[in-house]
């Protein structure tokens, strides 16, 4: 292999690892499923509409 093929490698590494790079930092940042939350939505709608009520 030349020198020439051999930095043509390298560069298409570097590619490969920084899209890899991309994907993983995409990975962590997404949502992982449904939100929690310490009130129910039945809880969630009582408060809603004692605000309502007020307004």
């Amino acid at each position: 292999m030349t020198i020439e093929q051999l930095q043509a490698r390298v560069a298409q590494l570097e590619e490969q690892v920084a899209a890899l790079s991309v994907q993983a930092l995409a990975a962590e940042t997404a949502p992982s499923g449904y939100a929690k939350s310490k009130y129910s939505v039945e809880e969630m709608d009582a408060l809603l509409d004692k605000v309502a009520a007020k307004g």
